[in-house]
């Protein structure tokens, strides 16, 4: 036979599991749109940074003199700033 208590405590069980399985489908809704909005943000600096990037590499292979490396750092940083 079943009595009130055995009731009680299956219907506790349930909830706990209910609670839990709500608990981790956040966490993992949370970490899906953090992981979104870095790889966002990243992606981002990455793109503007690249012609900094290939300015530094020409001017390391000696493409570039001092003169040139500075008027267009400023000017790639000036339009940046924009």
């Amino acid at each position: 036979m079943m009595n009130g208590s055995m009731m009680d405590g299956s219907m506790m069980a349930m909830m706990c599991i209910m609670m839990g399985l709500g608990l981790l489908i956040f966490v993992i809704v949370v970490g899906i749109v953090v992981y979104v909005v870095t790889r966002l943000l990243m992606k981002k600096s990455r793109v503007e940074d690249r012609p900094l990037m290939i300015l530094k590499e020409r001017y390391v292979k000696g493409e570039i003199n001092d003169e040139e490396y500075k008027q267009k750092c400023k000017l790639l940083l000036d339009i940046g700033l924009r």
